[in-house]
């Protein structure tokens, strides 16, 4: 009996001959993201970027940021706030403003990560985090200058 592959290896093996990531999509009748998701798992990395995709850390900036994402609850998402906050003020302390637009960046992933599986409480739990940056609340004393 000869084992079936699964969509995940399928998903490889037409990568590797030439496919692209939303023709794979819809021959395997899945999402995009899952087809990408499955291609970075094995190495690979897809011409291919969406809200549910992961391609880790851009950045050193990013690095700090890597798996502090979380929504699973309102105080999983209060905790993830929390630990994003305090690396946002210390990038705006030092006046690193590729720091800080990384940390916004991530919290606005995680906003519309909890909102598209139906998680409002926890979207706007980072909502009110990324809300309160653009007014320019709780970075006066440390928002570095524009330049």
């Amino acid at each position: 009996m000869k084992d079936r592959l699964t969509k995940k290896q399928l998903s490889v093996s037409m990568y590797d001959r030439g496919m692209n990531v939303v023709a794979i999509a819809k021959l395997l009748r899945c999402e995009p993201s899952y087809v990408a998701n499955s291609l970075i798992e094995q190495g690979r990395l897809p011409a291919y970027v969406d809200l549910y995709t992961s391609t880790g850390p851009q950045n050193e900036d990013a690095k700090e940021l890597e798996g502090v994402l979380k929504f699973t609850d309102a105080g999983s998402a209060r905790s993830s706030v929390a630990k994003i906050d305090a690396i946002w003020q210390r990038f705006s302390s030092e006046r690193n403003r590729r720091g800080m637009h990384q940390c916004e960046v991530v919290v606005l992933i995680g906003r519309n990560r909890a909102a598209g599986i139906g998680k409002h409480t926890e979207a706007q739990i980072f909502a009110d985090w990324l809300m309160e940056r653009l007014k320019g609340g709780e970075s006066g004393r440390n928002s570095p200058k524009a330049a």
